[in-house]
């Protein structure tokens, strides 16, 4: 079994987006992870409050922005809209590469940024995604295959952290259809390029298998590797929101 590593001559800047309302606590634990472990210095956060109601929201998120002065915070006063969301923090990320997180996930290995943003850059490849595991140790993402139930799936979900899965894929930096936007990496430019997410046909769900898709269309090609590590506690801000719309317009 093979690895390479692709060699940055300079890190370019990334700007991390996180969408948030309230739950505190799961934001400060995804920031912490993200100061304490990365090993990628040249990066942004850009906070995206969706409507908070709660006053240690404000406090904590006034005291953030003014003790670090790479993280910014804006307002979105709209129902909850995922693509809307995050394609109006691009217009405002001064980065070079987007990484699009969910605010319930914590940084496992400090390379995670550094291995995502080198497969990033190269001119070929569109989106890239990591390995994301559940709390308990399992694999709740390695890659998304198109498919199933009729729609789209997490491979491997819920094996073991370490499973090797047929001939080593689990172990392995591959193509994939998709990866999810739970933790997404990509050049801004590309992003710009096919128009980011759809907000007004897949305002929740399948906005980011779309995006992928839709890279692919372009001859871009979208890659999963195991070599970048975050813990995923998989909507838990949000619960299911999807409309039954969503669904049947990704299957069309």
């Amino acid at each position: 079994i093979h690895r390479v590593i692709y060699k940055l001559s300079k890190e370019p800047l990334v700007s991390i987006i996180i969408p948030i309302k309230d739950r505190i606590e799961l934001l400060e634990s995804c920031i912490n992870s993200i100061i304490d472990k990365t090993d990628y210095s040249n990066y942004e956060i850009i906070i995206i409050d969706n409507q908070s109601i709660e006053f240690k929201t404000k406090l904590f998120l006034d005291d953030l922005v003014k003790s670090r002065d790479n993280i910014s915070v804006i307002r979105y006063n709209k129902p909850f809209n995922y693509s809307d969301i995050n394609n109006i923090a691009v217009k405002k990320a001064k980065g070079e590469v987007l990484c699009f997180l969910n605010n319930d996930t914590e940084v496992v290995s400090p390379n995670w940024l550094y291995e995502l943003v080198s497969h990033a850059i190269r001119e070929d490849i569109g989106a890239v995604g990591p390995k994301l595991l559940y709390e308990n140790g399992t694999i709740q993402h390695a890659g998304v295959f198109l498919g199933y139930k009729g729609l789209a799936g997490h491979i491997y979900r819920y094996m073991p952290s370490d499973y090797w899965g047929s001939w080593a894929k689990g172990l392995l930096v591959q193509n994939v259809s998709a990866v999810t936007g739970a933790c997404l990496v990509v050049r801004k430019s590309i992003f710009e390029e096919v128009g980011g997410f759809d907000s007004e046909n897949l305002p929740i769900v399948f906005n980011d298998i779309d995006f992928c898709l839709k890279l692919l269309s372009r001859g871009y090609r979208n890659v999963y590797t195991p070599n970048a590590v975050l813990i995923h506690k998989e909507s838990v801000t949000r619960g299911t929101l999807a409309y039954i719309s969503e669904e049947i317009f990704f299957q069309n």
